[in-house]
């Protein structure tokens, strides 16, 4: 029977929390890390793990700094590229331990996670196997997602939070998900959406329906796609063919500029209508894929 432990990882003085899931066979074992859509706390992946321990993988799950249970300042700030340099870090905390096989590590993520994750592929040579479920490959489409007039709204707060942050104020926030209104705006609104998050993560006790303002700024400068062909391990991208969210086109031709070896697949939606409609499906695919590919 797989067992379970929490775990705190510290990292650049920020402890990191979260949960490791172990096989029950004997180790070291090939270890997964997983990684959630923007503001999903680690403890909505929980339920995961067992997919991959089943597997014989063991499985890592935590929350991102300033978020969840970890430490972290200013609280419900999301910084891509910040997660991703902590992410590194808790690798080689990993694989200190003697249950873990530094040899086969592999990333698998969710949204934005799944970008992080191919991210992290393609600067660290430690990861042998990486899987990119609806992935946001550029965070200058992700102003997109907000009308214009919003938009430029949202844009004239981030220096003006900068200022009042400097000025020994706390960050300023918006609603993550939520229906949008005048003078009130959200990040996400698409109704879709709201109904996921509602059911699969509101009732959490770690969550929290905000995000920084200056968590915009970070999102907005990602850009993964720059690189694709440094992404050398094996990759496996999942898709949902009608993605305004996270947009398809782009995914694609980042997928297309990936080399060999890699597998595309996609479901037919939109993004949380693949997760809503074939959750159980791609946790069942993914597991099996990155299980496989670690023990080549």
């Amino acid at each position: 029977m797989a067992t379970e432990e929490d775990v705190e990882l510290t990292v650049a003085g920020n402890v990191l929390r979260g949960r490791l899931f172990l096989p029950s066979e004997a180790g070291p074992h090939p270890l997964v890390v997983l990684q959630g859509g923007l503001g999903g706390p680690a403890e909505s992946s929980y339920g995961n793990a067992a997919a991959f321990t089943a597997q014989g993988l063991a499985c890592l799950v935590y929350d991102h700094r300033a978020t969840g249970y970890s430490d972290g300042e200013p609280r419900q700030q999301f910084d891509p590229w910040q997660q991703c340099r902590d992410l590194r870090d808790i690798l080689t905390l990993m694989i200190l331990r003697e249950d873990i096989d530094g040899d086969r590590i592999g990333l698998w993520g969710i949204s934005i996670g799944g970008a992080n994750a191919m991210f992290v592929a393609a600067t660290d040579r430690r990861i042998k196997a990486v899987v990119a479920i609806i992935p946001p490959v550029s965070g200058w489409s992700a102003r997109q997602l907000q009308p214009a007039d919003t938009l430029a709204e949202l844009e004239a707060l981030i220096p003006v939070d900068r200022l009042k942050q400097a000025q020994g104020e706390p960050a300023m926030t918006i609603r993550l998900h939520g229906e949008a209104s005048p003078g009130n705006p959200v990040m996400f609104s698409d109704h879709e959406g709201i109904e996921f998050v509602e059911k699969q993560i509101h009732h959490l006790p770690s969550f929290k329906n905000a995000i920084t303002i200056s968590t915009l700024d970070r999102l907005f400068e990602m850009e993964v796609r720059a690189y694709a062909e440094r992404i050398e391990q094996p990759l496996l991208m999942i898709l949902a063919s009608k993605d305004t969210v996270a947009p398809v086109e782009e995914a694609r031709e980042m997928f297309e500029g990936v080399p060999e070896p890699k597998e595309l697949i996609e479901y037919p939606g939109q993004h949380y209508e693949i997760l809503s409609n074939h959750y159980s499906e791609i946790i069942s695919r993914s597991s099996t894929w990155i299980a496989k590919a670690l023990s080549a």
